[in-house]
């Protein structure tokens, strides 16, 4: 057998875990998921330990091989099967194949250029007089992976975004705009392939670093991003991840293997923007009883639909550009609130552009983490 070692995956691992599980240790009950994160990682340190071996945290054949003596002699071996267990390997590395970068569990460090973000000492909820002020934020740095998540013949590119000094103990999941509106552009840049480089540097430039990330790392709250990227492959944008909460669940949980704990998402908030709405809420359900949904945002949505809440609290925001008229559940965010912003414009002909496809996704994400 291959060594198994920290982001292994598969019923090799579970097989160990099992194991281990079955032996005197001085940590708790390993969760027999087949993944072999940082607590799998730690109970082989201490076996080794404990039985004077190379401590590498790496089950080898010796490791191996002595788990196996230890258990027999108690007889219990072979251990109880411990059942069937997620699929493994749907998810793979590729920070080197698209930006050129490798780092510590398979994230490299991002620079997120400095921009402004509404102050909230100025921000009057349902006050339609209320004129927003505005605040710098400084470049940051941050911990990001580029990773492909597969299940069948479907593959998604998901990027992570992570403070760069603490583990963050929330995660933040995007369902975007549809892209089919913009498919003229972005058959350019190849998105019917969901690993194309240039489809992937253009998602990463615009919607992550230049938009989403800095309002989530900037924020209050010690929380990732995870961004899923559409693609125009199958029979949907989302591919799996629209409607199979089981696959979402493992790609977390294999994120969280391949970036060796740097992250939890025991607490998942989720937002949507504009035509992502009509994704967002089967998202949501898929997701029921499988990950805990801690609350959702609503972005300036089509036609302005209601976001579900996941059983946690929600946020909403329009901007006059999707509805004619304020809606009950929604902060209302008009033209004259924006005065103060940089690029606010009087010109009544470009209202949408600078409301729904600028103001509304580049503050209002962290607006709603703020308010919460």
């Amino acid at each position: 057998m291959a060594a198994l070692r920290l982001g292994a995956i598969g019923d090799a691992v579970r097989q160990v875990q099992a194991g281990l599980n079955l032996l005197p240790t001085q940590l708790l009950r390993l969760k027999i998921d087949g993944i072999f994160g940082v607590r799998t990682q730690g109970r082989v340190l201490e076996f080794q330990r404990f039985n004077r071996i190379a401590q590498d945290g790496v089950v080898g054949d010796i490791t191996l091989g002595l788990i196996e003596t230890l258990l027999r002699n108690l007889g219990l071996w072979p251990p109880p099967d411990p059942g069937p267990g997620p699929s493994a390997g749907a998810v793979r590395p590729i920070n080197n194949e698209m930006v050129g970068m490798t780092g510590l569990g398979n994230l490299y460090e991002q620079i997120l250029p400095s921009r402004m973000m509404v102050d909230m000492t100025s921000y009057v909820r349902n006050s339609d007089g209320n004129v927003f002020r505005f605040r710098p934020i400084p470049m940051m740095v941050c911990r990001a992976g580029i990773f492909a998540a597969r299940k069948g013949d479907m593959e998604r590119v998901v990027i992570l975004v992570l403070p760069r000094d603490v583990k963050a103990d929330r995660l933040c999941i995007c369902i975007t705009q549809g892209f089919g509106q913009a498919a003229a552009d972005l058959n350019k840049l190849g998105w019917s392939n969901p690993l194309s480089k240039p489809f992937v540097e253009f998602a990463l430039l615009k919607h992550v670093v230049k938009r989403y990330a800095p309002q989530v790392i900037a924020s209050k709250k010690n929380m990732g991003l995870l961004y899923i990227l559409r693609a125009n492959q199958g029979s949907h944008e989302l591919g799996p991840f629209a409607t199979d909460g089981a696959f979402t669940l493992q790609v977390l949980q294999e994120l969280v293997a391949l970036t060796n704990g740097a992250f939890s998402f025991d607490a998942v908030e989720a937002f949507t923007y504009s035509s992502g709405i009509s994704d967002f809420n089967p998202f949501l359900a898929s997701l029921k009883g499988r990950v805990n949904i801690a609350g959702t945002y609503n972005i300036d949505p089509a036609q302005g639909a209601e976001a579900g809440s996941g059983g946690g609290f929600r946020v909403q925001f329009l901007s006059g550009q999707t509805t004619v008229s304020k809606k009950a559940g929604f902060e209302w965010l008009p033209h004259p609130r924006w005065r103060n912003e940089s690029f606010w414009e009087a010109n009544e002909r470009n209202l949408f552009d600078y409301l729904h496809n600028y103001v509304m996704p580049n503050y209002c994400l962290n607006v709603g983490i703020e308010l919460t």
